[in-house]
């Protein structure tokens, strides 16, 4: 009977250590992304070092610290990564001074905010004008549509 005890002891104390390392170390997202096809006129990056510092500026002051594209972050609430590792760029896609940020949110409901901002000012400012929340299946047509997005007179600030 002891034996048995100290047997579910040793195994209850296991099965949290095995589930922290499986999440650790699996190898690839538990989230399929789709493949955006990039629309006409559109440019597409996937690092911030490639885009307008003051649109870096402007989300990273909206939203927070995001992890590049395939960098590890919390897709859940659980947080194994890091504090504030909760987000991650999908792509940005630009079409003249129009510009879509596509993330990843974890937390207790994954889902994927995306976002559209102008550059404005000669280049200077870059204007917050919206952001929708998409799923993985509607990554691509949500950040189509914010392409065209019209900017109002109230939308520079949220």
């Amino acid at each position: 009977m002891a034996k048995k005890i100290v047997l579910a002891i040793i195994v209850l104390m296991l099965v949290p250590i095995a589930f922290v390392g499986v999440v650790l170390l699996w190898p690839f997202d538990l989230v399929a992304l789709p493949k955006c096809p990039l629309p006409a006129g559109v440019s597409a990056f996937r690092r911030f070092d490639d885009v307008p510092p003051q649109l870096v500026h402007a989300l990273t002051q909206r939203v927070g610290e995001i992890v590049p594209v395939g960098a590890r972050f919390d897709a859940t609430d659980v947080v194994f990564i890091g504090p504030g590792k909760f987000r991650r760029l999908i792509f940005i896609w630009s079409r003249n001074n129009r510009w879509v940020v596509a993330t990843e949110h974890g937390g207790f409901a994954y889902n994927d905010p995306v976002f559209a901002f102008q550059i404005e000012g000669n280049g200077r400012e870059a204007v917050f004008l919206r952001e929708e929340i998409a799923w993985p299946a509607s990554i691509c047509s949500t950040a189509s549509g914010l392409l065209d997005v019209v900017r109002s007179p109230d939308s520079s600030e949220d």
